[in-house]
């Protein structure tokens, strides 16, 4: 999929800084089945059901990933932040996208061919343990979406979990608002007004402070507490 040549070094340099795993040979093997793709915001990279021959690394950019139901309305079930996979389902096999993914904001996306990620995932134990550890979180995000959805989980425990996964995972109590409150709505399962009132209730109550473009956690403490709420 890569030419020879400067693109090839390129494209061996960006996969060698995203999967350390690899040897030199096998990061040359997966960078000549590779290519680089760039998606302006609300462009579709992956419909469920469409045929899947590629596995998805987000360099940069925001991307929602999508579940249909019967009655035709999607369902935000995770928001990919740079440096994760997008649907990992295809490269285990089906043939077919288990979810779709559509781009939050510009975007550049690393596709690389199922058959030479999958032949690599056979012979290199690393790399088949951290694709297994990426199954697993998704797993665990999409039981949580269950009981969500099932009512099992107040609206308040929903947003306060939210912010704390967020600043660990961003190392920082600054938490920047970079995707619409109505796609973080839809993730945690509620309509844009009740995640509104919870925010700004947390404010009042001195969890948070709302600022343009961001949202800052002020007491941490009282905001775990909410954890532990029934």
């Amino acid at each position: 999929m890569v030419e020879s040549g400067e693109a090839f070094r390129d494209m061996r340099e960006r996969l060698g800084a995203c999967f350390p795993e690899l040897s030199v040979q096998e990061t040359e093997r997966l960078a000549s089945a590779a290519r680089m793709s760039s998606y302006a915001k609300g462009e579709w990279i992956c419909v469920e059901g469409g045929c899947s021959t590629v596995t998805c690394w987000l360099v940069s950019g925001h991307v929602e990933l999508l579940k249909g139901s019967m009655a035709g309305k999607n369902t935000v079930l995770h928001v990919v932040r740079p440096g994760h996979f997008l649907d990992l389902y295809g490269v285990l096999g089906g043939g077919a996208a288990f979810l779709s993914a559509r781009t939050l904001s510009p975007c550049e996306v690393l596709g690389m061919e199922n058959r030479v990620f999958r032949a690599l995932l056979a012979e290199n134990m690393g790399l088949a343990q951290r694709v297994m550890r990426a199954l697993a979180v998704r797993q665990r995000m999409f039981i949580n979406k269950i009981a969500v959805s099932q009512g099992k989980i107040s609206v308040r425990r929903r947003v306060a979990g939210w912010l704390l996964h967020k600043a660990r995972v961003e190392k920082s109590t600054v938490l920047e608002d970079v995707i619409t409150r109505e796609v973080l709505a839809g993730l945690l399962g509620l309509s844009r007004e009740s995640l509104s009132r919870q925010l700004s209730r947390f404010a009042q109550e001195g969890m948070i402070r709302l600022e343009r473009r961001t949202i800052v956690l002020t007491d941490e403490a009282a905001l775990r507490r909410c954890l532990m709420e029934e």
